[in-house]
C-alpha cells in the first residue's frame, strides 16, 4: 500500500510459499490455545474472555521495551507463571517460524527501517545484556499473542509504538475471511480480507486499526511483533 508519494505505507504481506504453511499456523494456534487455557489454570485470568482495550481475549506480552515511567530498558515481566508460559510460546518451532517470517518480510520491504531498527536495538543489547529478545531469528524486541478463541481487536493505535515503524501480525484460527476478521485501516479508509495464516505490516502507533467480527462458533487468534518508540529515543539521547 503506497501513498501519494509512492512510499511503502502498509504492506500485505500473505504467506511464504511453502506447502505446509497452514500446518505452521495451526501448531502456534494450538500452542496459544494451550496457553489460554494455562492462564486460567493458574488463574492469571479468572474470566474466559477479559476485557481490555485493545479487545474481548487473553493477551500475554513478552520480550523488552520501553515507556510508562521506566528511566531505561527492562524486560516485560509479570510474574513466574505467566513468564514461564511466554517462555514455551517463543520455543516453540512453529511460533518462531511465523516470527522469524515477518521479520523477514520486514527486511524485503523496508530495508532502510530494518537497518535503523537492528542497529539501534543491538546498540541497546551490547550495553544491557539483561535485555532478552524473544528470538533469534527477529528483529523484533517484543510480542503479543492474541489467545482467542475469538481475538477480534477494537479500533485503537499503538501509540507508544515507534511511530515511523511498522508493527508485524499474523492471525490463525477457523473462520471465513469473506465474513469476518478483516483489518481495518481507518485513516487509510481500507478494509482487507485479513485470512488465517496472513501477516500484515502496519505503522500500528499512527493509524486507527482492528478487526471486524467473526461469525458465531468460529475461532480466531493472532500474533504481533513490534517496537517501542522509547527505545529509539533512549539511544537516541546517548542511553
Amino acid at each position: 500500500i503506497l501513498d501519494a508519494q509512492g512510499r511503502i505505507v502498509a504492506v500485505l504481506v500473505g504467506t511464504p510459499k511453502d506447502p505446509n504453511w497452514d500446518a505452521v499456523v495451526g501448531e502456534a494456534v494450538s500452542e496459544m490455545d494451550r496457553a489460554r487455557r494455562r492462564c486460567i489454570r493458574h488463574r492469571i485470568y479468572t474470566h474466559l474472555s477479559p476485557l481490555h482495550r485493545r479487545g474481548r481475549f487473553i493477551a500475554l506480552a513478552s520480550g523488552f521495551s520501553m515507556g510508562g515511567g521506566q528511566i531505561r530498558p527492562g524486560n516485560l515481566y509479570r510474574g513466574p507463571i505467566q513468564y514461564r508460559i511466554t517462555r514455551s510460546l517463543c520455543r516453540h518451532r512453529s511460533v518462531r517460524r511465523i516470527m522469524g517470517f515477518q521479520s523477514s518480510a520486514l527486511a524485503w520491504y523496508t530495508p532502510k527501517l530494518f537497518r535503523y531498527q537492528a542497529t539501534t536495538l543491538k546498540g541497546l543489547l551490547d550495553r544491557q545484556p539483561h535485555l532478552k529478545p524473544n528470538f533469534t531469528n527477529s528483529i523484533f524486541p517484543a510480542a503479543t499473542y492474541n489467545c482467542g478463541p475469538a481475538a477480534v481487536t477494537f479500533d485503537h493505535r499503538d501509540f507508544l509504538n515507534l511511530s515511523h515503524g511498522f508493527c508485524g501480525v499474523t492471525c490463525g484460527g477457523r473462520f471465513d475471511s469473506a465474513l469476518g476478521g478483516h483489518i481495518y485501516l481507518r485513516q487509510f479508509r481500507l478494509v482487507v480480507e485479513f485470512p488465517s495464516g496472513a501477516s500484515i505490516l502496519i505503522p500500528s502507533a499512527c493509524v486507527n486499526h482492528g478487526n471486524t467480527p467473526i461469525q458465531p462458533g468460529e475461532t480466531r487468534y493472532s500474533m504481533t511483533q513490534y517496537a517501542a518508540g522509547g527505545l529509539f529515543r533512549y539511544a537516541a539521547y546517548g542511553y
